[in-house]
């Protein structure tokens, strides 16, 4: 057992937690946008001040250890709890009662999110909230880290993480996304109809969700084109190249040029959870999810 002091601070366990969020280092220089020397360099400081092997190299493979594992566990909520303290500390240093941060998909996009929200603001106006959209997988690793404290997020089996509660606040049915002058359709006249859909990478969870649906349905929709963004995806739409698939609670956000029509055939529906980290939690966090508990269908998906 080693006795002297460490020289590690937070940037140690930041860079090997990215390190292990990418599987591999030039994927976490990618994202973190950092040189892969230093953060190949700052790993193995890392590994030893520890005196283990925090990832096994392999010739194109990066594996954890199983000391690895364990150190990597305590490193999030190590992170996380700095990430908060720090936000806390910001916010009552200019006499604010409290900052939360939240991510939340395009998915969740609806009147069910900003009802909650201004429920909140009007009952705790010395918190001030801030929103960012993200995808699900991204939110899942921001709540890990501390980046964000809660996420509204697509509820999948797919979508799911030990530390990390979740709690269903509303469903709905998917629709069709379709110019604002378009006629109701079925969904046996699309078949033959061109379709834009978010990329796979970044829409995993809900590619997952709309390929069951349409297996169930007999339908097999010509993807055309696809896209990273909701906003690129609506756009496309709007401009005529094509159709796609969205919540129908996401109606009152849509661009004037769109509508979203239900497709009773299409046997589909989207349910969006609000998700903690369950090491975490904070009495103000509770008080903000407190505003949806009237919403929820399900109890707490606990880890």
């Amino acid at each position: 057992m080693q006795n002297k002091p460490s020289s590690l601070g937070i940037r140690h366990l930041r860079y090997a937690l990215a390190v292990a969020d990418a599987g591999g280092f030039r994927a976490a220089a990618e994202m973190l946008n950092i040189a892969q020397p230093a953060i190949s360099k700052t790993v193995r400081d890392t590994e030893e001040d520890m005196g283990f092997e925090i990832f096994v190299r392999g010739t194109k493979t990066v594996e954890i250890s199983e000391n690895g594992k364990r150190f990597l566990d305590d490193a999030r909520q190590t992170v996380a709890q700095f990430e908060r303290t720090i936000r806390a500390s910001r916010r009552n240093g200019v006499g604010d009662r409290g900052h939360i941060i939240i991510g939340y998909s395009a998915l969740a996009t609806s009147t069910q999110l900003s009802d909650g929200l201004e429920t909140f603001q009007a009952l705790y106006p010395g918190v001030q909230v801030e929103m960012h959209v993200m995808s699900t997988d991204t939110m899942m690793r921001n709540i890990k880290t501390g980046a964000i404290d809660l996420g509204f997020l697509m509820a999948h089996d797919t979508v799911r993480d030990p530390g990390i509660s979740q709690r269903v606040v509303w469903t709905s049915p998917i629709g069709l996304v379709a110019p604002h002058d378009a006629a109701d359709m079925t969904l046996d006249a699309l078949r033959a109809a061109p379709f834009i859909m978010g990329v796979r990478e970044n829409w995993r969870a809900y590619r997952a969700l709309l390929d069951d649906a349409f297996e169930q349905s007999g339908f097999t929709p010509i993807v055309e084109d696809e896209a990273w963004d909701i906003h690129v995806i609506l756009q496309r739409v709007a401009d005529g190249r094509g159709y796609t698939f969205h919540p129908i609670t996401a109606e009152s956000a849509m661009p004037r040029a769109l509508r979203i029509m239900p497709l009773e055939e299409l046997d589909a529906e989207l349910s969006i959870a609000i998700a903690w980290s369950a090491a975490a939690d904070t009495s103000l966090l509770r008080m903000f999810r407190a505003q949806y508990a009237s919403q929820a269908s399900v109890t707490d998906r606990q880890p």
